[in-house]
Parts: structure tokens; sequence; C-alpha cells
């Protein structure tokens, strides 16, 4: 249940967009992460407090990865 679980989980998640751009991967493993993490919540009022909490310019560094 440990780092296999994980990896078992994010391929199956993963699997429906049949390949991720190599520059939007780590934006793709954080959602598979916080959904691995909260797996047993309900999303939608975790991730209401978590768009209240950040405005969107301390985001747009983070958004995509050069190279």
């Amino acid at each position: 249940n440990g780092i296999e679980g994980f990896w078992s989980y994010a391929k199956n998640w993963l699997y429906m967009y049949r390949g991720v751009p190599r520059q939007y991967f780590h934006l793709y493993l954080a959602e598979v992460c916080y959904r691995f993490n909260h797996r047993h919540e309900n999303l939608q009022p975790l991730l209401h407090k978590l768009l209240k909490q950040i405005s969107i310019q301390e985001l747009r560094p983070i958004l995509v990865r050069k190279g």
C-alpha cells in the first residue's frame, strides 16, 4: 500500500489521457497526488477552499515548465 499503490492509482487515472505532454506532466502528477491523498473525501469543498486561498498570479510561474 505504499508507493506501488500510488503508482497503480496514477497509471489508472492517467490512462484516459493516452499520453501527457512532458511540459505539463508535473501538473497532471500533482493532480493525481492530490486526488490520491484525498481519495476518501469529497473533493468539491476541498477544491473550493483551495481556490479561495490562492490567486492565479501565484500559480502562473509554475503552470508551464520550459524544456
